[in-house]
């Protein structure tokens, strides 16, 4: 027999590494093609510390298979011996899935007690038959592998590893139990995560709503169909070769019903699995097809989304409306400039996030195409750049709703750090304008430029917040923005300050005085300044307010609470009108709410009567490589 260099072979074919959930698939489906109906899989982790001797995580250290079924006779240690084994073809056995075990560590022992006697191994690269150990004794069948010195020492994670088990594994102990033999497998750890320290998998409980077949390129598909209650969610195909998930094929990730599998099995997707059973090979294109694998992923991917669908359609409609209903919702809620309406009732199946990825692709390639015909000189259709035009604004007055719906929640006594947040973050450097929400406190000023986009000016404000709060003993609590005259230069500053819940009558005379006096040094410094817009938010009790009035403050409409405002001169000449707008949090946002619940009617309304509304076509279900 010719010889096989067996640590090449292994370093060739698992070139993509072995997990935990592969080494614990391979033996358990050993344990099953070896007749077991009761196997255990037992998952050792200890805790690991760092060089000084710190406890960091608990990691996996050491993973135990142990089965009833007829262990290692000498038959099966003959086979145990040769690659490539072809005694388990019928079941589609690769013959080389044990290799696993060496390639994830570098110790894997073997015990299995027989009718007669006991046989004891470790297997390794160089393993020989006449290597193993053999005790005459008398016992309960039992087989167990114990794989140690795991080659990585990672932080497992018990519920994500066990949930995947039970996924590959539910299609094989389904067809088991309609075969009459059920097999449970009883998972147990010592990880002290949240998750059973036992829990058991049971054919008995596997039930299929629904079985289906259909057929592609003369391949047929056979179907099941799995239900799993909530909190479990989704929608997943799960595509299987030799009854094993290989692949799963995300059809919904937001399905919140319960959750749902497809299991898909066929001769073809059986000859598609590579040798390691880690992933199919299957052409992605038609042009990529030939006569071995004749059927592509754009062939097949999109029949596999219509007939899962088409399954749990006709077995739980209720759950289907729910969904769609709740799609619906949102996407009229937050994304009312997408039409859905031609999207018909099974696009509703679609996730909403993915009708916007959709949509956003879909506006990026009409911008492209028109700025390509203008560089070209061709004619370029106004009526296009007008619409998305119009596109880029509706999304502009949705996020503006988003922005003021969440600052609208946030407890009163947030109100200073999270509207400082919203209009410029603290420790920003403004350098990114699409941060700024300076539109919060007045729309005139969305075209307003960051101070920041330019060094000296930047280098001004920085120098005249160090002075202030050098004088005053306290740091400005300052957004500051400027829009530019005809020759670029900074004409307008807003200044913004924010003063905390609960302070007296003299702290807040105090926070307006502050103001006027910074506003007042960085018109000395910015020539170009002429005109100054400044807005303290503060809360207005009852003395706060008649003192305000009694010094010349007047009354500003305002749907909430009480606004009040002034105009000043500042500057060295006293020419420079600063305009003074004292209002609590509340204010502000209620105020932003309704100015923005204009655009959103207009909005709404030119989505239910415009003629040529977006279309948004159902995405391909296909993930992109």
């Amino acid at each position: 027999m010719a010889r096989i260099n067996l640590k090449k072979f292994i370093a060739e074919h698992y070139k993509g590494g072995v997990t935990a959930r592969d080494v614990i698939r391979e033996g358990i489906t050993n344990s099953i093609h070896a007749g077991a109906n009761e196997i255990s899989v037992d998952l050792w982790f200890e805790k690991q510390s760092d060089l000084l001797g710190d406890e960091v995580r608990n990691v996996l250290d050491r993973i135990t298979v142990s089965d009833n079924g007829e262990g290692f006779t000498q038959d099966n240690l003959n086979y145990f011996d040769e690659i490539c084994t072809g005694h388990k073809d019928d079941i589609g056995g690769k013959g080389v899935g044990r290799l696993s075990f060496l390639k994830y560590a570098n110790r894997v022992e073997v015990r299995s007690q027989l009718p007669t006697h006991l046989v004891e191994f470790r297997y390794t690269p160089d393993f020989k038959p006449e290597d193993v150990k053999r005790t005459a004794t008398s016992g309960k069948l039992e087989t167990t592998i114990t794989i140690s010195e795991l080659r990585e020492k990672i932080n497992t994670q018990v519920t994500k590893l066990v949930s995947s088990m039970c996924d590959d594994l539910r299609l094989l102990l389904f067809l088991k139990k309609q075969a009459g033999k059920t097999i449970s497998i009883t998972f147990t750890h010592n990880s002290k995560q949240p998750f059973p320290d036992t829990f058991v998998l049971s054919g008995e409980k596997i039930e299929a709503l629904k079985t289906r077949s259909f057929e592609v390129s003369g391949e047929t598909f056979d179907c099941y169909l799995f239900r799993e209650e909530a909190p479990r969610k989704g929608i997943v195909a799960m595509l299987c070769a030799d009854q094993l998930c290989v692949e799963e094929h995300q059809i919904s990730k937001r399905f919140d019903i319960c959750r749902y599998l497809i299991s898909i099995t066929s001769t073809y997707l059986n000859r598609s699995s590579n040798i390691e059973r880690q992933k199919l090979e299957i052409p992605k294109t038609a042009s990529d097809a030939d006569l071995v694998s004749p059927i592509s992923r754009d062939m097949l991917m999109p029949r596999i989304h219509e007939e899962c669908l088409a399954m749990i359609n006709e077995t739980a409609e209720g759950d289907i409306d729910a969904f769609k209903a709740a799609n619906i919702e949102k996407l009229q809620k937050y994304y009312p400039f997408i039409t859905v309406d031609s999207l018909n009732g099974d696009a509703a199946m679609l996730d909403a996030d993915e009708i916007v990825k959709t949509y956003r692709a879909q506006q990026a390639r009409r911008e492209d195409q028109l700025v390509e015909d203008m560089v070209e000189g061709r004619k370029v259709d106004f009526d296009d750049i007008s619409h998305l035009a119009s596109d880029d604004l509706a999304r502009f007055i949705v996020h503006r709703a988003l922005v003021i719906d969440s600052l609208a929640k946030m407890p009163r006594e947030s109100a200073e750090h999270v509207l400082h947040d919203a209009i410029l973050k603290k420790h920003s450097d403004g350098s990114n304008i699409r941060e700024n929400n300076v539109w919060l406190v007045d729309d005139k000023f969305l075209s307003y430029s960051s101070i920041y986009s330019d060094e000296t000016l930047a280098k001004i404000v920085r120098d005249v917040g160090i002075e202030t709060e050098s004088k005053q003993q306290r740091k400005p609590d300052v957004a500051a923005f400027f829009s530019k005259d005809n020759e670029g230069h900074p004409n307008r500053l807003v200044i913004i300050e924010f003063k905390k819940p609960g302070a007296d009558i003299f702290d807040n005379n105090k926070a307006l005085l502050q103001c006027r006096l910074y506003a007042s040094e960085l018109v000395d410094r910015i020539e170009t300044v002429r005109e100054v817009f400044a807005f303290s938010v503060v809360e207005i009790d009852d003395e706060f307010y008649k003192d305000m009035k009694r010094t010349g403050f007047k009354d500003v409409f305002s749907l909430s609470e009480r606004v009040v405002y002034d105009d000043f001169v500042i500057g060295t000449d006293d020419d420079i009108p600063l305009h003074l707008y004292v209002m609590p949090a509340a204010s502000l946002i209620t105020d932003a709410k309704a100015r923005n619940r204009v655009f959103e009617e207009v909005l709404r309304f030119n989505m239910a009567q415009a003629s040529t509304a977006v279309v948004v076509p159902a995405p391909n279900p296909v993930p992109a490589e």
